[in-house]
């Protein structure tokens, strides 16, 4: 909040009034004062102020305390503020997660998060796992993976065990940078800790392995997993199933389908969804087909995500008139396409030569009200061209990319 300049000057003439009058000030009075310098980034005035408290034999309370970390992390003043950390310390009044909060916030804005060594050593004598485990889910929750990590192996190196919120986030740091190894050595030291496991701790690790296309490790952790818990669930599968076809591995992807159905976890949409796109993607589009009616015999109603993966492997492997019964078929049961399914099919018709179709499907695409993208406008831009020069020979094209992949867990 903004302290008006006449307020802050009315206030100090209180202020001397009030000494005038031998009314002795308080901490609560001078940290009312040090704020509203503060928010005028009056600096050298609030330490005076800070200094006059001190020599009048008035004790700077937590309050006081963070208010003028607080004031001096504002002004840009971190080294300043590390040392009145250090004088906090010295004088027996032991910070709260607020007070790191300032330190580290001010920290990161300059830039110099190097110098938390310095505030994690003042903090010697009052150092736990619970400041530990603040710091490192506030520095991650900032965007620094890399110091989050030091601090966090800092930590258990000085005997502090994390606890499972700081440890989570930590894997999930591990994880985003490839680093899926170092993640499963963590995911074993929180079991040697007893901290809770649960499924969405080993999805992110199978989904960054997934990524990776690393099939050996994720068949090792999966039977770790099922022998010392939990169970799998539906979004394990999906990421496993999705893991395998990504690598190429329909028999694995298959295999895993064939177990959940024999037990208590049974395939959804999203499951149906990652090995139709598995099979389709490695070739295998008659199964692929034969899935897709599986699903709806199943009571499972295909959604876009299942009609565009059917589309894009027919359409790519030059099976058209099977991508556009599909496109045909979903429009009829109410299924509607959205811009990624037009597009798709967009593409396939104009790499098949087909431009009065696809033009006729792109004045669709807006009748249904849908914005046409990039991609959507490279695809009429090749139309253009196509039609200023002849038709060039059509050739049978492998399935790249994909259309659906559950990786990342929710």
């Amino acid at each position: 909040m903004k302290v008006a300049k006449s307020m802050v000057e009315n206030t100090f003439k209180l202020f001397r009034e009030m000494k005038k009058h031998h009314c002795v000030p308080d901490e609560y009075t001078y940290t009312v004062l040090i704020r509203m310098l503060g928010t005028k980034n009056r600096v050298e005035e609030f330490l005076a102020i800070f200094d006059e408290m001190i020599a009048n034999g008035c004790t700077p309370n937590l309050t006081a305390y963070n208010t003028i970390l607080h004031a001096l992390c504002k002004n840009h003043r971190v080294d300043k503020a590390i040392l009145m950390f250090g004088y906090m310390i010295k004088n027996g009044c032991c910070p709260n997660q607020f007070t790191y909060s300032v330190l580290v916030e001010g920290l990161a804005t300059e830039g110099q998060l190097c110098k938390l060594d310095q505030v994690i050593k003042l903090s010697k004598s009052v150092m736990n796992t619970s400041i530990y485990g603040f710091l490192v889910r506030r520095i991650s929750k900032l965007g620094h993976a890399a110091e989050a990590h030091k601090l966090f192996c800092i930590m258990w190196e000085n005997g502090y065990k994390a606890d499972r919120t700081a440890c989570f986030l930590m894997l999930e740091n591990l994880c985003n940078a490839g680093q899926t190894q170092e993640a499963i050595d963590l995911l074993n030291k929180m079991r040697e800790s007893d901290l809770e496991i649960d499924n969405t701790t080993y999805n992110v690790i199978f989904s960054a392995l997934g990524k990776r296309k690393n099939i050996p490790l994720i068949y090792s952790l999966y039977e770790q997993m099922k022998q010392e818990g939990p169970l799998p669930d539906i979004m394990t599968y999906n990421i496993l199933i999705s893991s395998f076809g990504r690598a190429g591995n329909v028999d694995g992807a298959c295999k895993l389908f064939d177990e959940m159905e024999q037990g208590s976890c049974k395939p959804d949409v999203v499951t149906y969804n990652s090995l139709i796109n598995c099979l389709g993607k490695n070739g295998e589009l008659d199964e692929a087909h034969f899935r897709f009616k599986e699903m709806e015999e199943k009571g499972l109603n295909p959604d876009v995500v299942t009609y565009s993966t059917l589309i894009v492997c027919f359409g790519k492997l030059g099976r058209l008139e099977m991508a556009c019964r599909l496109f045909e078929e979903m429009m009829d049961k109410g299924c509607y396409p959205n811009i990624v399914t037009y597009n798709i099919l967009l593409d396939c018709l104009e790499k098949e030569g087909k431009s009065r179709e696809a033009l006729n499907l792109f004045d669709q695409l807006k009748q249904q009200g849908l914005t046409p993208d990039f991609i959507t406008y490279s695809v009429l831009e090749r139309l253009q061209s196509a039609s200023q020069k002849p038709l060039r020979p059509n050739k049978q094209r492998s399935i790249t990319g994909w259309v659906v992949s559950p990786l990342s867990p929710r």
